[in-house]
């Protein structure tokens, strides 16, 4: 069963941005401003791995599977004033309750890096 959560997104992030807070959070970026894939720790066994890309209006698309707490995969959508994260497959055992609410979390905190230019 998915389910999707979403948060207001005060502007799009560039690529360099992006890049920025990969690096303050060991995520490793293979790509550029158009597309590309991304894991964290490593590569060989990583406890997120996914792809995206740059929509040629700014918007962000991607995938990402974790393997933190059991398999877990999802899509996210970053869209001028709003950022979505839609997961697709969660670990059976973990409550839904529970995930949404550690995903709205972060959400949250990503979303407040990027706050409208004054």
């Amino acid at each position: 069963m998915s389910f999707t959560v979403t948060h207001s997104l005060g502007k799009l992030p560039t690529f360099p941005e992006l890049q920025e807070l990969a690096r303050q959070h060991d995520v490793h970026i293979n790509g550029n401003e158009q597309a590309g894939d991304f894991c964290h720790p490593n590569s060989e066994q990583p406890k997120v791995k996914g792809n995206y890309n740059f929509e040629p209006n700014g918007d962000i698309r991607g995938d990402f599977t974790s393997h933190v707490i059991g398999k877990l995969n999802g899509i996210f959508v970053f869209t001028t004033g709003k950022a979505e994260i839609t997961i697709t497959e969660k670990p059976f055992l973990f409550p839904e309750v529970v995930l949404k609410t550690k995903i709205l979390e972060a959400l949250k905190d990503f979303c407040a890096k990027f706050s409208p230019a004054a």
